[in-house]
């Protein structure tokens, strides 16, 4: 007896594959940060001015360093902070604590992104995409009778 075509159950990511997708980018955003130092860049000149100056840091926070080169790896606490947060049938979040949330949104109105890097994203999207495919795959051999073609277009 053939077994049962369940064509909608082929998009189906399970859970824990999920999860090793968020361990892998949160790893892979400090892997290419830390090890590879792939992040170059400047901050804006006004930010640049106040990191001179001793005078970036919000009040009662003592300011790291006066660089005015960005440089996740002086501290590593907010590459520490990147984490799983959640998995849920379609997806998984990353998250980190609100402290260093709000550093980072910092960082982009003074001018520097530390996601916004093709350096960082594309390697990790690339390789996320593989993953995904190749589960695709494992899900079309399991659960269609026949070979799937898709048509796209007219």
């Amino acid at each position: 007896m053939p077994k049962p075509l369940n064509a909608e159950r082929i998009v189906d990511i399970p859970l824990n594959t999920w999860s090793d997708i968020g361990d892998f980018i949160a790893n892979e955003v400090r892997r290419l940060v830390r090890g590879s130092k792939v992040l170059g860049g400047s901050y804006n000149p006004q930010y640049a001015n106040l990191k001179k100056e001793r005078s970036a840091a919000p009040r009662g926070v003592p300011q790291a360093s006066t660089s005015t080169k960005p440089d996740l790896t002086l501290t590593g606490k907010m590459l520490d902070d990147l984490r799983r947060e959640k998995v849920s049938k379609n997806q998984v979040s990353l998250g980190m604590l609100r402290y260093n949330i709000e550093k980072m949104k910092g960082n982009i109105k003074r001018g520097w992104d530390m996601l916004d890097n093709t350096k960082v994203l594309k390697p990790i999207t690339e390789r996320v995409n593989k993953r995904i495919g190749k589960q695709f795959d494992k899900n079309i051999s399991k659960w269609s009778r026949d070979d799937i073609v898709i048509n796209i277009g007219k």
